[in-house]
């Protein structure tokens, strides 16, 4: 019986269910979904091409299609939303699409985009006959074009003038297409040079700049040149390139210009070890090579004495060889006076034939200096004995035994003749340094191993750079005293065996003509040997006589010296000395009393008042 109720109950529900079914399909109607032809929206909408990783995927892009059934798709670039010229990336039969870094960018470069700025590129799909919807990225390219010189003019040498050195001598321009004044990325540029034909494996480096010109300035152009093969007065070649750097998240992009060669001709910085005064100004001289007046280079500077007079015309002009006489290069008024040189006034443009120079002051004897380093030109009170830029040069340094790092004892190097500094030095293996100016102590001017390395001397092995803090000079031979010379006008520094400097270590002075001594023994007056061969002190005298002694502990037994002495000897004497004409012909002073700078030269045979 419960199996009949179960089967009704089943009958009952079936029929309930099937008209309820009748109801719903009077009431509802279903629709498929209308088929698509969709290029997937990236994830990614930002794309940096890097260089440094060409093979790697720029982008990929999907899609789907349930229009086109088996079709072949182009996938198209445009850089304007309206695909007024579209541009092919590839064409696939799959439903996806990737594009390599170094591709996109050639796509880019070829389309005339930009490097390093963002740039909107839309991609679509188009089988023929439908094309999809379009999707958009920023992409930014990196630069393959190469920066283009464009100047100066190659068929045009250049002729190099010390004239002024600042002066620009040429500008090199240069254009690089890829980049703008927008780009995102700092761009720089090195304009490199080298002996035309020599590659470029080790250029020198003329300049950076971010700009896209450099000048060249006569002076530092001409230093490059000589530095790099050039020879002074003569033209060559040399090959100019620009190398651009960029400066990326990935990593520095380099590219470089072609060259392009130019023709230049340096002039020549080297100084003369001479110069020679010919003309009648220069009285000792004349129109005439047989005795022309030498003023020798020390250091930067040209110096000597030389009689000076504006009669007979009064010109004269300065030459670099007395070997080649009137074929020598030469110096006039205006070769000075148009590089800036301060002349002195009583020198003025002869305004003749050859623009000389014009000696207008009162005939005499001057000291002439010709600062090349200062560009001056001055005239001065004749020097008398030797003749240096300083009147000696000091030692100190744990090196100089007798001196130390300190200013109590420093070793004296003293000026003996024109441009030479000579002195005896205790030398032990530590380093020292030469000093100009003892009473400044540390802030005299000084000067070390490279000062003198860098200026061309040749230096006695013995002595090497200390490479310290001040660079300065070392001495690695074996201790123990030497003779050292500086010579300024041969550039050469030398130890030697200890210098004898002097035949007596000084002079004494006694008589009545130097009051602080008188005719006797207590209180004699030191003249000490200051330098080969001279004698040099400060006497105060009066208007009396008195004689030179070699050796106090003799008295009137020493040696001595009286005024026919020296003038037998054939010294130049002091105006301000006669001959006593007493007993023993003694030296008599007839100036003014007072104290003065006495030089014996005996060397030179001169006997000096200052």
């Amino acid at each position: 019986m419960n199996i009949y109720i179960k089967r009704l109950s089943y009958l009952f529900l079936s029929l309930t269910l099937l008209l309820s079914a009748c109801d719903a399909e009077e009431s509802l109607t279903i629709t498929s979904p209308e088929a698509e032809f969709v290029l997937d929206t990236p994830g990614i909408s930002n794309i940096f091409l890097n260089f440094a990783l060409p093979n790697n995927p720029a982008f990929t892009i999907t899609w789907s299609d349930e229009v086109n059934t088996g079709a072949t798709y182009d996938v198209e670039m445009s850089l304007d939303a309206d695909f007024a010229s579209p541009i092919v990336l590839g064409t696939t039969e799959k439903n996806n699409f990737s594009m390599t870094v170094d591709n996109l960018n050639t796509v880019l470069n070829n389309a005339n985009v930009k490097s390093f700025l963002p740039t909107p590129i839309f991609l679509r799909l188009n089988t023929g006959t439908a094309v999809s919807n379009v999707i958009l990225f920023q992409v930014s390219k990196y630069a393959v074009e190469m920066p283009t010189v464009t100047g100066p003019d190659t068929t045009t040498g250049i002729v190099l003038s010390d004239v002024d050195p600042d002066l620009v001598a040429t500008t090199v321009t240069w254009e690089d297409p890829e980049i703008t004044s927008t780009s995102s990325i700092e761009i720089s540029y090195e304009l490199q040079m080298v002996s035309s034909g020599a590659g470029f494996n080790n250029p020198v480096i003329l300049g950076n700049t971010s700009e896209l010109s450099l000048d060249l300035k006569h002076g530092e152009l001409n230093t490059f040149v000589l530095d790099n093969g050039g020879t002074a007065g003569t033209a060559s070649d040399f090959d100019f390139r620009i190398k651009a750097t960029a400066k990326t998240a990935a990593g520095d992009l380099f590219r470089t210009s072609d060259a392009i060669t130019l023709t230049i001709t340096p002039y020549d910085v080297a100084l003369p070890p001479a110069l020679y005064v010919v003309g009648a100004g220069a009285v000792d001289a004349g129109w005439g090579w047989t005795s022309p007046v030498e003023l020798l280079l020390q250091g930067k500077t040209y110096s000597g004495n030389i009689k000076l007079s504006p009669d007979n015309g009064g010109n004269f002009r300065f030459f670099t060889d007395k070997t080649l006489e009137w074929a020598s290069p030469s110096y006039n008024f205006p070769y000075f006076s148009d590089r800036g040189y301060t002349i002195d006034s009583n020198f003025e443009n002869a305004n003749d034939g050859d623009s000389n120079f014009l000696f207008t002051g009162t005939a005499g004897e001057y000291f002439l200096e010709i600062d090349t380093e200062a560009e001056t030109i001055t005239l001065g009170p004749a020097v008398v004995g030797p003749n240096c830029n300083f009147d000696q040069l000091w030692v100190v340094g744990a090196g100089a035994v007798d001196a130390g790092w300190g200013w109590s004892n420093p070793i004296q190097i003293s000026c003996t003749g024109t441009g030479v500094y000579e002195g005896n030095i205790n030398l032990t293996n530590d380093a020292f340094r030469f000093f100009s100016d003892r009473t400044l102590e540390w802030s005299s001017p000084s000067f070390n191993y490279p000062y003198y390395e860098n200026a061309g001397y040749t230096i006695d092995a013995r002595l090497e750079n200390a490479s310290d803090g001040d660079s300065n000079f070392k001495f690695n031979g074996t201790p123990g005293q030497y003779g050292l010379t500086i010579d300024d006008v041969n550039k050469t520094i030398t130890l030697s065996d200890p210098i004898k400097l002097c035949e007596f270590d000084q002079l004494w002075l006694v008589g009545a003509g130097v009051p602080d001594a008188g005719w006797g023994w207590t209180s004699p007056v030191a003249l000490p040997c200051t330098g080969a061969g001279v004698y040099s002190g400060q006497v105060t005298f009066a208007n009396d006589a008195f004689r030179f002694f070699t050796d106090r502990t003799l008295e009137w037994s020493s040696t001595s010296y009286n005024f026919p002495y020296f003038e037998n000897e054939g010294y130049t004497i002091d105006a301000n000395f006669e001959n006593a004409s007493d007993g023993d012909s003694n030296l008599k002073f007839v100036g003014t009393a007072g104290t003065y700078t006495l030089t014996i030269d005996t060397v030179n045979k001169t006997i000096v008042l200052n």
